[in-house]
């Protein structure tokens, strides 16, 4: 039972509670198999890409590595990560993933598809990356293109607590990215909206004005 397990993360699929110090139950609130995004894992793992190690997957739920240390974004609300430091993180973390050989039978490069400071835990070890679920491979400037939007998002709503420096963070991005951000704009925007489950644009045409003005 979830309910005698200490809470340490909500977000918007997925609730994670931890099991001991070295382990922790992810459980997914809609989807019933998340054994997909657990292969996944434990290949990029397999190549040298920096993730959670997966112990064990029932249905929706995954038990995985405990990872201790501050998310990117946490950092860079407190300070412990600069700007600089973040932007030269992330774009680190989208080079490697890009670079890696691709999925056996896959036709593309891998591509994370939420590759934000928020799914970046900074660890002893360095920066691991979380939340696979949305991970396919395809074409790497959509992936870059979805990074850049959803910061722009954050920087565009006060609601979050690093918008502040999501704004600067998102300007010094778009200068060092890998790739074109803009080129598969249009097709992330789509891939944004599916994500979030949104009937329309309203929420993203901000971010895209702030995108589109930087540039």
């Amino acid at each position: 039972m979830t309910s005698d397990l200490e809470l340490l993360a909500s977000g918007n699929e997925a609730d994670v509670y931890a099991l001991n110090d070295c382990r922790v139950l992810r459980r997914h609130r809609w989807m019933d198999d998340v054994s997909g995004e657990a292969e996944l894992m434990a290949y990029v793992g397999s190549v040298g890409y920096p993730v959670p190690e997966v112990f064990a997957v029932h249905g929706g739920d995954m038990e995985m590595e405990r990872l201790h240390g501050p998310t990117m974004a946490q950092g860079l609300i407190s300070g412990e990560v600069s700007v600089a430091e973040g932007v030269t993180m992330l774009t680190g973390l989208l080079r490697r993933l890009h670079a890696l050989p691709p999925l056996p039978g896959g036709t593309g490069r891998i591509l994370h598809l939420d590759l934000h400071p928020e799914n970046v835990v900074v660890t002893e070890r360095g920066p691991v990356v979380i939340d696979w679920v949305n991970a396919r491979d395809g074409e790497p400037d959509l992936d870059v293109a979805l990074s850049a939007l959803i910061m722009a998002m954050v920087a565009t709503d006060d609601g979050y607590e690093w918008a502040a420096p999501a704004g600067e963070f998102v300007d010094a991005f778009l200068a060092a990215a890998p790739g074109d951000p803009f080129r598969r704009l249009d097709e992330a925007m789509a891939v944004r909206r599916r994500q979030l489950r949104l009937d329309d644009d309203t929420a993203l045409e901000p971010a895209v004005r702030r995108m589109r003005g930087v540039r």
